[in-house]
């Protein structure tokens, strides 16, 4: 079907407003248009021509990403301490003859590190933007590699929780960065994938870490608990030194008006003669369209700017992907281990099953991708709640009913699942999500804003967790059954589908209003990049000293006229 006969059949079609008109008088329509038949070229890429023709983005990109198996693992790494009989010995307190770590020490060195990760995140939100993906992600590495020092040598408990907290500062700054850096690094058609490539690195650090602790467990003295913190060291340190070859953002770049940076970068990352002459211009000339689309919305890349006009609704779609992604059920499988151990489970099986569990979560992540190629990210994040909703619900309910070994296995594999199907859906899909939704300009710190509210809402869940785990033990199904249906309420009623879109056209669907269950069902248009020759924009009259006078031309620019607007453009409501 012809993009002419799709207009007429589409209930609805969205073009450019009048304010993003106005915004993009400093445009070359004929670069533009080149741009524009590039981007619709990338949809059209089948997923073997895209890592055909892009695999060096996808290279650069999964490098980026390779940060947060760091973070997985160190995260994982000292909460499996808290038994282990050297760390006891150079830590522990004598209760009742015994040396343990106090409950409210273990909650304090967990939340402490959260508490530095909620510091990453600002000093992120502002680095990235303003010094590029590169820089702060380098500056990260050596700050990380320093403060690896502390905890591998920490003599106290004070010491030891000074070390988590500097160390989490790195960690919120990669948390964020790694998705906004895929997201822009990346060709349409590729960008989901990488992005929720971010779920693995979670999930491989954890697996990582808990192979490195089961060696470790014969060894004798301090080196039991300080070489696997040394172990990071493996990370920061190639990550720092070949960060310095990553390309730029593209998009960055152009926000800055380093153009010819951008058009380097933008050959860099495709196969060799991929472009034909012109495009990588035309490219360049449509990122900086679709910035003068961000900027019609006001979104000039500060802060307060996520929270006027349309970017208001993004903000808050962003929030709530990420607090459906903490809400949505999944904190029940904290408890997984604890049911079957009840079921006569050993504590080695329970430390092979816990490794079980870390390695759901990679084949999660690999069943998502194939998910992502055939269906929406709003589908996924739909039914992937649903999911989780119908498996607590018999939970809740085996945890009516009298306490006998069947029934705790059947709870311990029913959580089991929810793990699994958090993994295949809203954990990966939701970096995909938060990375397409923001304004090209403010997506670095739209992302970190979110990431920052998912930190405090998982420190609120990990603080209720304990009390619901005494109080309601498998009738806690019931409670996370009651959240999950709140996420599905709000996600089928707010969140949109953002895939196969580019930036632009998210610009554009944002700016008309478009209801979130509506984004599918409109038709796109561009027609300040599709149709140059369809809007008039008068040239600046020279003075008689042959300048341009910047005043007539500043007054001419208010008089951008469409020539010819589409016959069926309708506007939506909100």
């Amino acid at each position: 079907m012809s993009v002419h006969e799709k207009d007429q059949a589409s209930d609805a079609v969205v073009d450019v407003t009048d304010a993003q008109i106005l915004a993009d008088v400093e445009i070359d329509h004929n670069l533009l248009r080149l741009g524009h038949e590039v981007i619709e070229r990338q949809k059209r890429e089948t997923f073997a021509q895209t890592w055909r023709n892009h695999w060096r983005a996808a290279i650069w990109s999964l490098f980026i990403s390779t940060a947060l198996w760091m973070e997985g693992y160190d995260t994982a790494v000292v909460n499996s301490f808290f038994g282990l009989p050297q760390f006891l010995a150079r830590f522990g307190v004598m209760q009742n003859g015994k040396l343990i770590i106090p409950a409210s020490t273990q909650g304090a060195l967990g939340n402490i590190a959260t508490c530095g990760q909620l510091v990453g995140l600002v000093v992120t939100g502002f680095c990235q933007e303003r010094y590029g993906a590169k820089r702060t992600f380098f500056w990260g590495m050596i700050f990380m590699i320093g403060t690896i020092f502390l905890a591998v040598f920490a003599q106290s408990m004070p010491m030891l929780m000074g070390a988590e907290f500097i160390m989490g500062i790195p960690w919120g700054m990669f948390q964020t960065l790694t998705t906004a850096y895929a997201s822009e690094i990346c060709p349409i058609n590729m960008r989901g994938y990488l992005a929720a490539y971010a779920s693995v690195g979670w999930g491989g650090g954890r697996f990582v870490s808990t192979g490195v602790l089961r060696g470790t467990l014969g060894m004798k003295g301090d080196w039991a608990w300080r070489l696997p913190y040394a172990i990071q060291w493996i990370w920061p340190v190639p990550l720092a030194a070949l960060v310095v070859f990553a390309p730029e953002s593209p998009w960055w770049l152009v926000r800055k008006g380093r153009m010819e940076e951008a058009k380097a970068v933008i050959r860099r990352t495709a196969r060799r003669d991929f472009y034909a002459p012109g495009e990588i211009d035309g490219y360049a000339e449509y990122m900086k369209h679709t910035d003068a689309l961000d900027r019609a919305d006001r979104a000039r890349g500060s802060f307060l700017d996520m929270f006027r006009g349309n970017n208001l609704r993004r903000t808050e779609i962003q929030l709530g992907v990420w607090i459906v992604q903490i809400w949505n059920g999944n904190a029940i499988t904290g408890l997984t281990v604890e049911f079957l151990e009840q079921a006569g489970m050993t504590t080695t099986f329970a430390f092979d099953f816990n490794m079980i569990l870390n390695a759901l979560s990679l084949v999660g992540v690999a069943v998502s991708w194939v998910l992502l190629r055939y269906m929406g990210r709003r589908p996924i994040y739909l039914y992937g709640t649903l999911s989780i909703i119908l498996l607590n619900l018999p939970i809740g309910i085996l945890g009516c009913l009298p306490s006998t070994t069947p029934r705790l296995m059947a709870i311990g594999s029913l959580m089991t699942l929810i793990n699994f199907a958090f993994h295949f859906s809203l954990g990966p899909v939701c970096y995909t999500i938060v990375g397409e939704l923001p304004a090209s300009s403010l997506r670095a710190r739209s992302i970190a804003l979110g990431r920052f509210v998912y930190v405090v809402n998982s420190i609120v869940v990990n603080e209720i967790n304990p009390y619901l785990t005494l109080d309601l033990a498998a009738k806690a199904g019931f409670f996370w059954m009651g959240t999950g249906i709140l996420c599905l309420v709000w996600a089928w009623i707010r969140m949109p589908e953002t895939g196969g879109f580019s930036f632009a056209e998210l610009d554009i669907l944002f700016a008309n209003k478009v209801p979130a269950r509506k984004f599918k069902k409109v038709v796109v248009r561009d027609h300040l990049a599709e149709n140059p020759e369809a809007f008039s924009v008068p040239v600046p009259q020279q003075t008689s000293h042959g300048m341009d006078d910047k005043a007539d031309a500043k007054n001419d620019v208010l008089h951008v006229e469409r020539v010819d607007s589409h016959p069926h453009r309708h506007q939506l409501e909100a």
